[in-house]
């Protein structure tokens, strides 16, 4: 009887452990949900003079280094100022998500992949290194202007 205890308190640990292993994709949709939708919308297309849309303009930024950077340090640091997006002007306030790196790759692995096509999250590492060098708002917005230069919207 000891033993089937033992044997029971193994395979709890072991599930416990898988649970808690890397987020889902599910987890994604569910973080983009409960802290991006209300601006960003259920479509990813966002609300026009509030928030830019997502959908179908970050493929290209996610395909260069230095779009994938400035994807992380949106989320990582937020992002003050005007920009244009599909020839809409946004003048705005994206606040810096509260969210753990893991969380962050899995949002935006939502975003990519449903609203973009792009089936490659970010890694992690991308996330961590934003954190380690966190620009000011502002900073994030010039970081959008010369990527935007370098690989269109």
């Amino acid at each position: 009887m000891h033993g089937r205890r033992l044997i029971l308190a193994g395979s709890i640990a072991v599930l416990t452990l898988a649970a808690s292993g890397p987020l889902r994709a599910a987890d994604g949709a569910k973080l983009y949900e409960g802290h991006c939708v209300a601006c960003h919308q259920p479509d990813g297309n966002g609300a026009e003079g509030l928030a830019p849309p997502l959908a179908g303009v970050l493929a290209k930024r996610a395909q260069s280094a230095s779009g994938r950077e400035y994807l992380a340090q949106v989320l990582v640091s937020g992002m003050i100022g005007t920009i244009t997006s599909r020839g809409v002007k946004y003048n705005g306030n994206m606040p810096a998500a509260t969210l753990s790196d893991e969380e962050l790759v899995a949002v935006m692995g939502h975003v990519l992949a449903t609203f973009n096509g792009v089936s490659q999250p970010l890694p992690v590492e991308l996330f961590i290194a934003a954190r380690g060098k966190a620009l000011a708002p502002s900073a994030v917005r010039q970081l959008r202007e010369r990527v935007l230069a370098e690989v269109g919207e």
